[in-house]
């Protein structure tokens, strides 16, 4: 327990500096059966959704970022988990946004895609209805960019965009986004400054530590309001129960 609890007030100390107290959720690795929807790592998500509220009391209706350093992190299913979580569990109203249009993986999970783009889903509130799509009985709506519709414009990483955010916020309770790699595409960095929170997402045992700051320091030098870090893909070397008892 002593070195435990050294390795806590050490992690403490690193981050000192950080604009609110990070979160920290672990994700095990899980499956999804075929064709059964189900809430991975519930306890994880109740802790999310509970740290997010509590960085975030003052704003009842929120617009949070996911992103991660690189490709393969898991960010993609951790944000599509939480929404699905949110809307179905929390009986939330959810929208999850994909903007990574060079690998769009929510539509494939969800099977559904728009070719309407994000230029005009912005300035057309009709081509906004258009373009997101229900899933089954909760209050969850995608919109997931073909990969052969327009690519990502400017308009998502400029100041038009707080007038889109105050829009969307009457109608969902939760807005959720689907951010590509930082290693990929500079855009996540630059639209953390005009959302209200951002949650890093890194791959337990596998993300380096220098990658993981580097990231950290980016999203805080462009003004992003950094709420905590999700840990996906935990591997248990001993059995899961003692863990839980440490």
């Amino acid at each position: 327990m002593g070195k435990i609890f050294e390795a806590l007030e050490k992690a403490q100390r690193e981050r000192e500096g950080l604009k609110s107290p990070p979160m920290i959720v672990v994700l095990p690795p899980g499956e999804r059966p075929g064709g059964e929807v189900r809430f991975p790592a519930e306890g994880a998500m109740v802790a999310l959704s509970r740290n997010i509220d509590a960085l975030l009391e003052t704003t009842p209706r929120k617009v949070i970022q996911f992103i991660g350093s690189q490709a393969g992190e898991g960010t993609s299913t951790v944000v599509r988990d939480f929404a699905m979580f949110s809307a179905g569990r929390l009986r939330k109203s959810v929208l999850l946004l994909d903007t990574d249009h060079r690998n769009p993986s929510q539509c494939e999970f969800f099977r559904t895609t728009s070719k309407i783009g994000w230029e005009e889903i912005v300035h057309d509130k009709g081509a906004f209805e258009k373009a997101i799509s229900k899933i089954g009985d909760i209050d969850l709506y995608v919109y997931s960019p073909s990969p052969s519709s327009p690519a990502t414009p400017n308009i998502l990483y400029s100041s038009e965009i707080k007038d889109f955010w105050e829009e969307t916020r009457q109608l969902f309770d939760l807005i959720l986004i689907d951010s590509a790699p930082a290693a990929t595409s500079p855009d996540g960095i630059t639209l953390s400054r005009y959302v209200d929170g951002v949650v890093l997402v890194l791959e337990a045992e596998k993300t380096r530590k220098p990658v993981a700051d580097s990231l950290k320091n980016q999203i805080l030098q462009n003004g992003g309001n950094l709420l905590g870090m999700v840990f996906n893909k935990r591997r248990y070397h001993i059995p899961k129960f003692v863990y839980k008892r440490l």
